[in-house]
């Protein structure tokens, strides 16, 4: 009897290995990770396939729009040349077969109706013609002319700037200015006032100002900068300036995209040559 129970309990135990845990566990287990291994793969992958299309997708649109936008700019800049040729430009699009899916208008204005003007950056040695009369371009000719008080702006920062400036009367009376508060030129007497200060003119911060000088039935103001870089301005004092050139507005647009391109073109009456009225001093 003894030997019979001792039997019976190894086959007991043979019969349940492992204690009372199923057979199928570790299986049902290894299932469940893989699948959570595979949906993260495939979120992976979902999310690059999408980054790389909405980065394709995004490239091909900023793509076409700065191509429409460097059209839209030639078709606004081809708007100046004509109106610079022809005039007013009612419709861009017109002017060639190539300008067709633009739309926008082009004008050229010589009005002028401000105290002040403020020349481009000149560098050494170069000068500058400002016109104190009215123009035409056409008959090359001179009218009405300006008299007033005329304070000059120079000197941008702290590089020293002289100036010298010709005037031109309507019967061709010549008159020279120097400002040369530094004595670049030379410290002889007989030089117009100059101070120095920090200036603004239309957004432009000058060094120098000189005291107004008079003017009287002006044709002509032509200036040359000596020793560094500079802008000039010009201030009439409460007296309008004459027009200087003409400002040129263009404006382009594409049709379907609403692309838009603006130009303004500012293009001076006839420079002199630096070569005549220079004075040495």
């Amino acid at each position: 009897m003894t030997g019979n129970k001792h039997n019976k309990n190894i086959k007991n135990q043979i019969s349940r290995p492992g204690g009372d845990r199923p057979l199928g566990g570790k299986v049902k287990n290894r299932s469940g990770q893989v699948l959570l291994i595979v949906i993260m793969l495939l979120a992976t992958a979902l999310t690059i396939a999408l980054s790389t299309s909405f980065r394709s997708t995004t490239e091909t649109q900023v793509t076409k729009l700065e191509e429409e936008s460097q059209k839209a700019l030639a078709a606004a800049e081809a708007g100046i040349e004509a109106a610079l040729k022809q005039g007013t430009i009612t419709n861009i699009g017109a002017l060639s077969a190539d300008l067709s899916g633009y739309s926008g208008a082009a004008t050229c204005d010589t009005s002028y109706n401000k105290t002040y003007f403020i020349s481009p950056l000149l560098q050494k040695d170069e000068q500058y013609t400002f016109y104190f009369a009215d123009y035409d371009a056409g008959l090359n000719s001179f009218s009405n002319y300006w008299s007033g008080n005329l304070t000059v702006y120079f000197m941008l920062g702290s590089d020293p700037v002289a100036l010298e400036l010709t005037t031109i009367g309507s019967s061709g009376t010549i008159t020279h200015y120097l400002l040369d508060p530094d004595n670049l030129i030379h410290a002889d007497s007989g030089k117009t006032s100059v101070t120095s200060g920090n200036y603004s003119l239309n957004g432009v911060t000058f060094s120098r100002q000189s005291t107004p000088i008079s003017l009287s039935n002006t044709k002509l103001v032509i200036a040359r900068v000596f020793s560094s870089s500079t802008k000039i301005g010009l201030d009439g004092g409460g007296t309008i300036l004459k027009s200087q050139g003409k400002t040129c507005d263009s404006e382009a647009v594409a049709s379907g995209t609403n692309v838009t391109k603006k130009v303004t073109l500012f293009q001076s009456y006839p420079q002199i040559p630096a070569e005549f009225f220079v004075t040495s001093f």
